[in-house]
């Protein structure tokens, strides 16, 4: 019913695409959901100098110039990451588009739903991921660990919101992602 629910929603709506440009960096994750309507998370590796180190994710990122698609990349990078073949999965369709606030040059992260008929076999690259997580759907649908929390951006304090779940914190741009796919499933219609 959910999952139903969902595709019926991307087809009458697919994801909003923001057009890029020459300053503008295109990446695109992967929303995997197994059977049992968990989706996949990932927490990045910690690098010196990346803007996302640590953080919660969702598998995908760049996109290389032997890229066809952004659907290839986000499949690519799920595989590279954390060893789940997308060849195989339902793909849904697409969420919409988001830009990272404030970075120069500004990147544009486009998110793909794709199913799974069995639970895959999760093998992190551990010089990109250093852990994964399954959150279930309804988990999100119910607004579970929904809150704020106090994060400083140039000696600027501002309240964010956040969903913290089994001790991981998701928000930013996964927390967008989250959001659409979250407001999809709780619409009542397409």
């Amino acid at each position: 019913m959910m999952l139903s629910r969902l595709k019926t929603s991307l087809a009458a709506r697919p994801g909003k695409r923001i057009e890029g440009g020459a300053q503008t960096t295109q990446a695109a994750v992967a929303v995997v959901i197994r059977p049992n309507l968990d989706v996949l998370f990932i927490r990045r590796a910690v690098h010196k100098g990346d803007p996302w180190s640590g953080h919660m994710a969702l598998p995908g990122g760049r996109r290389d110039p032997s890229d066809p698609s952004l659907d290839a990349v986000a499949r690519r990078e799920t595989r590279e990451e954390v060893g789940v073949d997308l060849r195989a999965a339902i793909r849904l369709g697409r969420l919409d588009d988001l830009a990272s606030p404030g970075r120069t040059p500004r990147m544009v992260v486009s998110p793909f739903v794709y199913t799974l008929d069995a639970d895959p076999q999760v093998t992190i690259d551990p010089a990109e991921v250093a852990a994964h997580y399954w959150f279930n759907l309804q988990r999100l649908v119910d607004g579970e660990g929904r809150s704020t929390f106090r994060y400083t951006h140039e000696g600027r304090p501002l309240d964010l919101p956040c969903v913290d779940l089994d001790g991981q914190r998701i928000w930013g741009i996964t927390l967008g992602i989250v959001d659409d796919l979250v407001g999809r499933l709780s619409a009542k219609s397409g």
